[in-house]
């Protein structure tokens, strides 16, 4: 079933190719859309953005070539009319309040479904601001100074991020939490690589111990 009916051009910026590939897919069954391009880094999707006539871009963070940060600004100081909805594993306030301000219209977390991904796109091209429910919570928790008494690290943890957390500390490996999530093994190292940077902890061991002193588990 269309959600509803549009007729835009759009950048998928994401260096993993299957991720972007996708998305492509997704918006093609379930939306009318103009031209997908898919650019494999920052850099590409500022020169698609300058080049053609585009109306949006799903952009990831971490990129080579240029971040995804850079090349937000650099497309909205140019083209400031084209929307731009982030799609991303790293979702801590710090990193959220980086891509707004540098003119994101839309922050989503990129294990979410498609539901949220169709959602985002439909209010950002209506004109409006989108975020993940969980990262406007998180946001409004950070500003509004409720989590003091939590450390730096903890406090930015996302509900997916304590889950994994759980099943580390049961033993499990990241083959065996990506079957249990349904999520790719990349996917589920690359959160527990965020996990250990947000906490400052350098091994699995110490994760178990901050898990266990901190009643995460």
């Amino acid at each position: 079933m269309k959600h509803y009916q549009s007729n835009f051009n759009l950048i998928i910026a994401d260096d993993h190719r299957l991720i972007a590939e996708g998305i492509s897919k997704i918006l093609n069954e379930e939306i009318t859309i103009g031209e997908i391009f898919i650019a494999n880094n920052g850099q590409e999707a500022v020169d698609l953005a300058l080049e053609k006539d585009i109306d949006c871009v799903i952009m990831d963070i971490n990129m080579p070539v240029l971040s995804g940060l850079e090349a937000t600004k650099r497309i909205k100081r140019e083209k400031p009319d084209v929307k731009v909805i982030v799609v991303s594993m790293l979702s801590d306030t710090a990193v959220v309040s980086k891509m707004l301000k540098a003119g994101a219209d839309g922050f989503i977390n990129k294990d979410t479904g498609k539901t949220e991904l169709l959602k985002a796109l439909e209010k950002v091209m209506h004109g409006e601001k989108y975020m993940s429910p969980e990262i406007s919570n998180n946001l409004f928790i950070h500003f509004s100074g409720r989590s003091a008494h939590l450390s730096t690290g903890e406090k930015h943890l996302t509900r997916r991020e304590r889950e994994i957390i759980k099943y580390i500390a049961d033993g499990f490996t990241n083959h065996e939490i990506a079957e249990k999530l349904f999520l790719s093994t990349v996917t589920v190292n690359t959160h527990r690589k965020n996990i250990l940077a947000k906490l400052e902890l350098k091994n699995t061991a110490a994760l178990v111990k901050y898990a266990a002193e901190n009643n995460l588990l």
